[in-house]
């Protein structure tokens, strides 16, 4: 399609409100990008991504324990607050440390951090199989504290972390929450991303970033299981993103992060190698 046809009709699409239909293609194929992103600050992650997570989309970062998610989740929210944008991170078992924060780059009087319940986080090892107590509760207070987020609007980037919810209290969200979530978010220029150990949350037009532990390399530097909290990540082979990187004092992630989509588009299917330090916590 010659270029001024595309042109027309993607503003008559946006004029429609209709612009979140188009599929976003890569800068390096001579065709504008059909939809706004906000970058992760990393630079092969960016350019796999088409510029950056979509605005207007809920995505998802999801992986096993130790996979990066969460250094990858605080790099996205120290770039975010690095240039003076708001954002929010709703914390549902109240796990991230302020100063593990801070060391990976994220200004905290540009983030709005909502502290869940302590008590009620999910430790596979702990509770193997049986039902967490309180752990619905305080998943159902942290889906209704980012409605109001989104509801409020003025953030750039809004977070939910349910990387330590069971999985079969994740499965009784009914998929209706998330398309209301979806319906406020529409149209906002902010991106949404949610951390999980399974995909449950994307939109249509959102993105999964699928984290895997990179099996000759794995988690150096650290025999404790408890879970890391985000200190810096940063593309393999490349400079460090965040200001917070600092290897190899702490326990270093290798992994690769694989972007899914709900239409495939040329060139955004290859991984990209991460490496991340982490402040256990």
């Amino acid at each position: 399609m010659p270029a001024t046809c595309r042109a027309d009709v993607e503003a008559l699409l946006r004029a429609k409100k209709l612009d979140r239909t188009l599929v976003p293609v890569t800068r390096g194929s001579g065709i504008a990008m059909a939809l706004e992103t906000i970058a992760t600050g990393l630079v092969q992650l960016d350019q796999q991504l088409g510029g950056g997570l979509p605005l207007g989309q809920f995505s998802e970062i999801v992986g096993p324990r130790s996979s990066g998610r969460t250094s990858l989740l605080m790099a996205m929210l120290a770039v975010t607050t690095a240039r003076g944008e708001l954002a929010a991170l709703v914390d549902t078992f109240d796990m991230f440390d302020v100063e593990s924060m801070a060391a990976a780059g994220v200004r905290l009087d540009r983030l709005l951090w909502v502290r869940g319940e302590t008590s009620t986080a999910a430790f596979p090892p702990l509770t193997a199989g049986r039902r967490q107590p309180g752990a619905d509760r305080a998943i159902e207070r942290a889906l209704k504290a980012t409605n109001l987020i989104l509801q409020a609007g003025g953030m750039s980037l809004v977070a939910l972390d349910l990387a330590d919810a069971p999985i079969h209290a994740l499965r009784r969200i009914p998929m209706t929450t998330w398309l209301r979530l979806q319906k406020v978010l529409e149209g906002q220029q902010a991106a949404a991303v949610v951390t999980g150990t399974v995909p449950m949350s994307r939109s249509a037009g959102g993105v999964t970033l699928a984290l895997t532990r990179d099996s000759g390399l794995g988690t150096r530097g650290s025999g404790d299981g408890r879970r890391d909290s985000g200190f810096g990540v940063r593309d393999s082979g490349t400079e460090a993103q965040t200001t917070g990187f600092k290897a190899p004092l702490f326990p270093v992630i290798e992994s690769e992060a694989r972007i899914q989509r709900a239409r495939l588009v040329p060139g955004m299917g290859m991984p990209v190698r991460l490496t991340a330090t982490a402040l256990v916590a």
